[in-house]
C-alpha cells in the first residue's frame, strides 16, 4: 500500500437479526493491539442497536497511543450497603441551601429570629479599642461567652458569662490615681415567640444576671502591694459590689425579601443607679433598630443602633460624669460553612449580656471597638469531609515556627509539646468541631529568650522580657479555619488563625492578640510550600511578618521542614528575622517527632516574630487521634 494512502478501517459486524426492520448499527472503536502502527486510523466496533427508535451511528475515537479510553466513573445508585457507606455518602455531601442558621443579634440588638427545634449554639467574643489607652497592654478588653439551645422552633433558652479587669481606659483626671476596673455578668434568658412567619415575627426576650462591679484596689495586676482610687467616692479604698440585673426586649422582625431582615426592638435594662454611695447607670428603657441583608449563603452584612431614653445613663467620661449615649454597631459575618460563623464588626457597645449590652466603653463612651466573634451550631450541617491522602493527612500534623492550611477532619483531637535548650516548654492542644474548623488552646512557659539574649536595648529588650522574658508563663486560646480548598484553577488551601491570651508574668501581665493567614500549596506529591502572614497586636506595640517554609518528603518516614520569619519590624531587636531547619520522623500520617534547630524565641504566636542571637535545638512531639 503507498505510504500516503491510509490503511482501511476493520469492521466487527453485528450479530444478526431477526427483526427485518431493526435500526442501522451504531459503532464504537476496537481497542488496538500494541501490533497496529501509532499513525494508524481509529478501529471501531458497533454499538448494541437502539430497538426503540432509529438513530444514527455513535462514534468514540481511541487515543492517538492506541490506548483505550479510561472506564468513565459509575455514579452512587441504589441503597447503600452498610451504615458506613451510607455515613460515607452524606459527608460527601455540600450543604444544601438553606442549611446556614440565621443571626440571632445585630451587634448588640436582639431580634425575633430561632433556631431549629433541638438545635444548639455557641458564641464567643472579645470586644477591645483599638489602642491600649491608659490601661495599656492590649487595651480593655471584655470576654464573652454564651449558650443559646432550642427547646422548639419558637423557644429557646441562654445562658452567659462576661468578664472585664483592666484599668479605665481614659485617664480619669478627678482621681489621683488611674482606677482599676473589673467587671463581670452571668446569668440566664428566654426568647418566646409570640407571632408570626417567615416574614414578620413577634417575639419577648428576658435575662436575669448578676453583674460584679469592683473600682479601685488592684483589680486586674498581680503586683503586690498595687492600689488604685475607686470611681464611685475618694475613700482610696477598693470597692466590691455583686448586683442582681436584668433585662426586657420586644422584638419585631420583618423581612421584605427573604435575604433581607429589618428589627425593631423596644426594651429596658434594669441597672443599679449607685455603688458605694457614688452615681451609676440605673435603668434605662431602650429602642433599637437594625438591619441585615444576606449576600448568597455565605455573607450577612449587618448594622443596629440602640438608643436609651433614660431615666438612667449607660456610658461616664474621665471627669466621671454619667451621660447617655446610642451605641451602634456594623460589621459582617461570614459562614465558612453551616456550622462555623465568624463575625467581625466596629461598634461602641462594651457590654456583652442582655442588661449590660446598652453599656458604653467606661470612661470612653465614644471610642469604636473592635468586636470578634464565633459561633459554633454544633448540630448543623457540616462541610464535606475531605478524602486526604497519607502524604495530605501528615501536612495537617503543622509546622514548627510557620504553620500550613490543612485541617484534621471533624472529630479529631490533636496534641503537641515542645522543649528546646534554652529553656522553653510549650504545648497545645486542638479539637476539630468541623472539617473546616478546629479550636486550640495552648501554653507553657518561656526560657532564656528575654533581651539580654538577643542582644536587644531599650524599647525592643522591654518588648521582648514583657512577653518572651525567662520564666514568662502564657496560655491562650483561639481557633483555626480552613477557608479555602484546592481546586483545578487554583490548587491552593487556605486558612485563618487567631488567638488570644495574657502573659502571667508578675512584673508585666500583658496580652495581645495573634492572627495569621496561611497559604498551602502542594507542588508535587513530595514538595508542599506555606506562606504566612502574621502579626502580633499588643498595646506595646504590633510586630508583623511574612513566613515561608516547605515541606519535603524524604522516602516513606521522613520529611526535611526548612522555614523563615521575615520580620519587618524592629521588636526583636537586632535578631528579629528568624529561621528554622527540622527533620520530621512519620511514625504514623497521624503522629511525628521533629528535631530541630532554630533563632526563634519560641515556636508559639508571638515568639515566632522575635528571634535571638542564640540557636536552639529542640524536640517536638505531635499526635492526632
Amino acid at each position: 500500500m503507498p505510504p500516503d494512502v491510509p490503511p482501511q478501517v476493520r469492521w466487527q459486524a453485528l450479530p444478526a437479526t431477526a427483526a427485518p426492520t431493526a435500526p442501522a448499527p451504531r459503532f464504537a472503536p476496537v481497542p488496538q493491539t500494541s501490533g497496529l502502527p501509532q499513525a494508524a486510523p481509529p478501529v471501531w466496533t458497533p454499538l448494541p442497536a437502539n430497538t426503540n427508535r432509529p438513530s444514527p451511528p455513535s462514534w468514540r475515537p481511541l487515543p492517538s497511543s492506541g490506548q483505550p479510553l479510561p472506564p468513565q466513573p459509575k455514579p452512587a445508585v441504589g441503597p447503600p450497603r452498610s451504615a458506613a457507606e451510607a455515613e460515607e455518602r452524606r459527608q460527601s455531601l455540600a450543604p444544601p441551601p438553606g442549611s446556614y442558621p440565621p443571626l440571632l443579634r445585630l451587634g448588640q440588638l436582639p431580634t425575633a429570629t430561632f433556631l431549629e427545634d433541638s438545635e444548639g449554639q455557641v458564641t464567643v467574643q472579645q470586644v477591645s479599642p483599638g489602642s491600649g489607652g491608659a490601661a495599656g497592654g492590649t487595651g480593655n478588653q471584655n470576654y464573652g461567652a454564651r449558650l443559646d439551645l432550642a427547646v422548639n422552633s419558637s423557644l429557646f433558652v441562654s445562658a452567659f458569662y462576661s468578664y472585664a479587669d483592666d484599668p479605665l481606659f481614659a485617664p480619669i483626671t478627678v482621681r489621683s490615681s488611674q482606677p482599676a476596673n473589673l467587671w463581670s455578668a452571668g446569668g440566664v434568658g428566654l426568647r418566646a415567640r409570640l407571632a408570626g412567619d417567615k416574614a414578620w415575627a413577634v417575639a419577648a426576650e428576658g435575662s436575669v444576671e448578676l453583674f460584679a462591679v469592683g473600682s479601685g484596689g488592684g483589680f486586674g495586676n498581680n503586683s503586690s502591694g498595687y492600689s488604685s482610687d475607686n470611681i464611685f467616692n475618694t475613700s482610696g479604698q477598693q470597692v466590691y459590689n455583686r448586683n442582681v440585673v436584668g433585662s426586657l426586649a420586644l422584638p419585631l422582625r420583618w423581612n421584605p425579601v427573604p435575604r433581607w431582615q429589618l428589627a425593631l426592638t423596644p426594651g429596658v435594662s434594669f441597672l443599679p443607679a449607685s455603688q458605694a454611695g457614688g452615681t451609676f447607670y440605673g435603668t434605662n428603657v431602650t429602642v433599637g433598630v437594625g438591619s441585615s441583608y444576606r449576600i448568597g449563603e455565605q455573607l450577612n452584612l449587618f448594622s443596629s443602633a440602640t438608643l436609651p431614653l433614660g431615666p438612667g445613663s449607660n456610658g461616664f467620661d474621665g471627669q466621671l460624669q454619667f451621660l447617655r449615649v446610642p451605641i451602634w454597631s456594623a460589621g459582617v459575618n461570614v459562614a465558612v460553612n453551616p456550622r462555623i460563623g465568624l463575625e467581625a464588626s466596629v461598634t461602641n457597645g462594651y457590654g456583652l449580656t442582655p442588661a449590660t449590652a446598652i453599656l458604653a466603653l467606661p470612661s470612653a463612651p465614644y471610642e469604636p471597638l473592635l468586636n470578634a466573634r464565633l459561633l459554633w451550631t454544633p448540630g448543623a450541617v457540616d462541610a464535606p469531609r475531605v478524602r486526604f491522602s497519607p502524604r495530605q493527612r501528615s501536612l495537617t500534623l503543622g509546622g514548627l515556627s510557620v504553620s500550613t492550611a490543612l485541617l484534621p477532619p471533624d472529630g479529631t483531637s490533636q496534641l503537641a509539646i515542645n522543649g528546646d535548650s534554652l529553656g522553653n516548654l510549650l504545648g497545645s492542644a486542638a479539637y476539630s468541631v468541623s472539617n473546616d474548623f478546629a479550636f486550640e488552646a495552648s501554653g507553657g512557659t518561656y526560657g532564656n529568650a528575654g533581651g539580654v539574649a538577643t542582644g536587644a536595648t531599650g524599647s525592643a529588650a522591654t518588648f521582648l522580657n514583657t512577653y518572651v522574658g525567662p520564666g514568662n508563663r502564657t496560655i491562650r486560646f483561639g481557633g483555626k479555619a480552613m477557608v479555602l480548598r484546592p481546586t483545578p484553577g487554583l490548587p491552593v488551601w487556605a486558612a485563618g488563625r487567631i488567638t488570644v491570651g495574657r502573659n502571667f508574668d508578675a512584673s508585666s501581665y500583658q496580652g495581645y492578640l495573634f492572627f495569621e493567614t496561611v497559604n498551602t500549596w502542594e507542588a508535587t506529591p513530595w514538595l508542599a510550600f506555606n506562606l504566612n502572614p502574621k502579626l502580633a497586636w499588643s498595646g506595646l506595640g504590633t510586630p508583623w511578618g511574612v513566613g515561608l517554609s516547605a515541606n519535603i518528603q524524604l522516602g516513606k518516614s521522613f520529611q526535611l521542614i526548612p522555614e523563615v520569619n521575615a520580620v519587618a519590624t524592629s521588636f526583636g531587636g537586632p535578631n528579629g528575622t528568624n529561621g528554622t531547619l527540622a527533620l520530621r520522623w512519620l511514625a504514623t500520617p497521624t503522629a511525628a517527632v521533629d528535631l530541630y534547630a532554630s533563632n526563634a524565641s519560641g515556636l508559639l504566636d508571638l515568639g515566632q516574630l522575635l528571634g535571638t542571637n542564640q540557636i536552639r535545638v529542640g524536640g517536638k512531639l505531635t499526635v492526632q487521634f
